[in-house]
Parts: C-alpha cells; sequence; structure tokens
C-alpha cells in the first residue's frame, strides 16, 4: 500500500491494527530499513478463516498477511532500484561492499532512497512547524 507522506504510513499501520483489533486477530509491525534504501512498515495481522479440506468440509486455519505500506516517493526509489537488488542476490558475495564502489551500478539508486527517507522527514518537519506557528 502506497500513501503519500512519511506520516501516512503510521496512520495506516495504526488503522490496520484498529481493523485486527475489531475482530479480535492478531497484528504485529516490523518498520524495515534496509542498508539498499528500502524502507516501508510490514504489517502482519492474522485472521482465522474457514479453509476447504479434499472432501469439502471446512478447517479453521490462521492466515497470516503481509501489507507492506511505503510511501510514494519510496515506491519510485523501490521500483528503480529492484533490478540492483536481484542482480546482487543472484551473485557471490563481493569482496567490497557496493557502499564503497561509487562506480557499481546500484551506488547512486541506493543512496538516493536515504537521501529521499531524509527529505521525507524533512518534510513532515516543515509540515509540522507550520501547525505550530
Amino acid at each position: 500500500m502506497i500513501v503519500k507522506y512519511l506520516d501516512g504510513v503510521e496512520f495506516l499501520v495504526n488503522r490496520i491494527r484498529e481493523i485486527a483489533d475489531e475482530h479480535s486477530s492478531k497484528f504485529s509491525v516490523d518498520y524495515e530499513a534496509s542498508d539498499e534504501g528500502y524502507y516501508a512498515a510490514h504489517c502482519y495481522p492474522v485472521f482465522e478463516l474457514d479453509v476447504p479440506k479434499l472432501d469439502w468440509d471446512t478447517e479453521k486455519q490462521a492466515i497470516r498477511l503481509e501489507i507492506q505500506v511505503t510511501t510514494q516517493l519510496q515506491d519510485v526509489i523501490r521500483k528503480l532500484t529492484h533490478k540492483y537488488y536481484e542482480q546482487r542476490r543472484a551473485q557471490e558475495i563481493p569482496s567490497r561492499k557496493w557502499q564503497w564502489n561509487y562506480a557499481s551500478p546500484e551506488f547512486v539508486p541506493n543512496y538516493l532512497g536515504h537521501i529521499l527517507h531524509y527529505v521525507e522527514g524533512m518534510i513532515m518537519d516543515v509540515r509540522m512547524r507550520g501547525r505550530t506557528e
């Protein structure tokens, strides 16, 4: 799920938590932040559902969902950087981390993820200052 601003992530996470609570469902959240500039909240609501069996009867099973919540800017960066992440996973472990190889294809896009996260935080600061003045 994509929200416009950084504060929308927490707003939506809290709303998903409320929905899980209304249905007496378990809920957990991980706020992800990777070295590669990936930022998102991963929500895990658990719901009990009736699942059909082979004999057409049903049984209750706990189904754990994963809902990723991120901002528009992070979504754009993720689309740009995901191919580098996939390429790196398929390769052997490099002798030097990408952070030290400024000529690597992932150096600029990965740091862009961090820069945009910082800019999103600055936007929140400006918005909050505007509310108090």
